[in-house]
């Protein structure tokens, strides 16, 4: 899987890369980009890692059977068949430690998509403030300042601000869908583990005896 999540950040690198140096001043995408500055670019970067690892996870969930609670439930199974004794806490820590496992690899990246979600609008903010300063020093010096001079500049500015959230909304999109598709699992998982530790023996009331 590593393998190909590298992969896959070097094809859309590459791909950039590809639209880049073939850009014109009519291409849009090379436009908004090289009016954004290094901040956009840095956007950019930030959209592939997060779309890569989006793809990943959507994969990883299918292969580990995320989108059902069948896949858990067999794991919870496991954990109790790998139990030979009549007390409920065993059983109870054997299931969990399997489902601590389990959500533990579900879990991965998710930390990653959700700190680019985050950060993102931030660097886009972060470049609208630098286009500002430099807009309003281009005004000032300016000797005679219109309407379509200082709407350039303010426009230019916030092309870094809607790559920012163009970055932002599908990656927190997507953090928390997949935290809420961790979160139906853990809730069968629960359920069927207090299920089957209704008809076990507690090693409290055996010790109470």
């Amino acid at each position: 899987m590593k393998k190909f999540v590298i992969a896959v950040i070097i094809f859309l690198l590459v791909a950039v890369s590809l639209i880049a140096a073939d850009g014109s001043s009519n291409s849009n995408l090379y436009t908004t980009v090289k009016q954004g500055g290094p901040l956009m670019i840095a956007l950019m970067i930030l959209a592939i890692v997060v779309l890569t690892v989006i793809v990943e996870r959507i994969i990883f969930f299918f292969r580990n059977g995320a989108w059902s609670n069948q896949r858990v439930i067999c794991i919870l199974e496991e954990g109790m068949a790998s139990v030979d004794s009549e007390y409920r806490e065993e059983y109870e820590e054997s299931m969990r430690s399997n489902l601590v496992i389990y959500n533990n690899s579900l879990e991965k990246g998710l930390a990653l998509i959700s700190g680019i979600g985050n950060i993102a609008p931030i660097i886009g903010f972060l470049g609208t403030v630098l286009g500002m300063i430099n807009a309003f020093g281009a005004i000032a010096a300016a000797t005679t300042v219109n309407a379509k001079v200082v709407a350039v500049g303010i426009q230019i500015a916030l092309v870094t601000t809607a790559g920012g959230l163009l970055v932002a909304a599908p990656a927190l999109t997507a953090y928390y869908f997949f935290v809420h598709v961790i979160q139906l699992r853990q809730n069968a998982a629960e359920e069927f583990i207090a299920d089957k530790l209704k008809s076990k023996r507690s090693i409290s009331s055996l010790l109470e005896a």
